[in-house]
């Protein structure tokens, strides 16, 4: 058995509580009192946080909608990026997780639907309660890409009646619209990117070693730099810069972790200096370049497949 299949085991119950803060908000069914409706999310950190352990939710779909950033999630054996404008779905009871990855600047919305009673389900009647919760069933899929303008603003509509009157009839009824918009965009898939923002995308992927100016990028995908960046945050969630540093960090784990050292890291990464490229490394990871080097070694020691395999 490998490292992945116990990390898989290992999962808990998990259980959140009333909280609000500048940066996270969770409404339980105490604040809401909607039938249906366990909770009711938003984050939006302002830097890096733990990342999510493997857990379940018992007899509950998760949903998570992406407005800006992208996040990683992982469940089943595989990890899925989803970027601002899709959404995430963990079914009733399975095992998802961030992987380890920590939580970036990102905003998301997210919310957990209690499917154990159908008799009182978001105020609808048995009959379309169960055929609601099977559609559910019947999108098969993990991530969905949809049209991240409405579905954005139909999640902020939905956070703003949280936070303000709590019109219970008024929040579920947006969050059946939601689930409709998911069935539809889960069988009918929307293109995230234009032909532009591809190229920018492509461009950047294959020059992430190099120190890369936005302006050439712009030129690259034949926009001015005032479109490119409004149109690349609007198409992608996140902004140029902070999609650039993301992906140089995820290189910058492979250099490490296959015996770079820091500072040749940092110059094949065209960072300035070790010191700054350490400070970004920190910023998307928790760790610094040093203390990542030290997990990766102490797991790599800690394998069964490492040490003395003699029976």
């Amino acid at each position: 058995m490998n490292n992945q299949d116990n990390i898989q085991q290992e999962y808990i119950e998990w259980e959140d509580h009333f909280q609000t803060t500048k940066e996270k908000v969770h409404l339980t069914y105490n604040e809401l009192k909607i039938p249906g409706l366990r909770l009711f999310g938003m984050l939006h950190p302002l830097t890096a946080s733990a990342p999510l352990r493997l857990h379940i939710h018992s007899s509950a779909f998760e949903i998570t909608f992406v407005t800006q950033g992208e996040m990683v999630f992982y469940t089943n054996g595989k990890d899925y990026t989803v970027p601002g404008g899709s959404a995430f779905i963990s079914y009733p009871n399975e095992p998802h997780s961030t992987n380890q990855i920590p939580l970036t600047p990102k905003q998301i919305y997210w919310f957990q639907l209690d499917i154990s009673d159908p008799e009182n389900f978001l105020f609808l009647s048995p009959p379309i309660a169960r055929k609601l919760i099977d559609d559910l069933y019947s999108i098969r899929k993990h991530m969905v890409n949809t049209d991240n303008k409405e579905i954005t603003q139909i999640m902020k509509h939905i956070y703003d009646q949280c936070m303000g009157e709590r019109n219970s009839l008024e929040i579920a009824s947006y969050i059946i619209i939601f689930l409709q918009r998911l069935i539809y965009f889960s069988q009918n898939e929307v293109q995230h990117r234009s032909f532009d923002i591809d190229l920018a995308v492509s461009y950047i992927n294959k020059h992430i070693t190099e120190e890369l100016n936005l302006t050439e990028i712009a030129r690259q995908s034949m926009l001015s730099l005032p479109q490119f960046k409004q149109k690349f945050k609007s198409y992608t969630g996140t902004s140029p810069r902070n999609y650039i540093n993301i992906k140089k960090i995820e290189y910058s784990k492979d250099l490490l972790r296959n015996g770079t050292s820091i500072t040749n890291t940092a110059m094949q990464l065209s960072f300035n200096t070790s010191t700054y490229f350490a400070t970004v490394f920190k910023k998307y990871t928790l760790l610094t370049p040093s203390e990542y080097v030290a997990k990766c070694r102490n797991k790599r020691n800690a394998s069964p497949s490492s040490g003395d395999s003699s029976q």
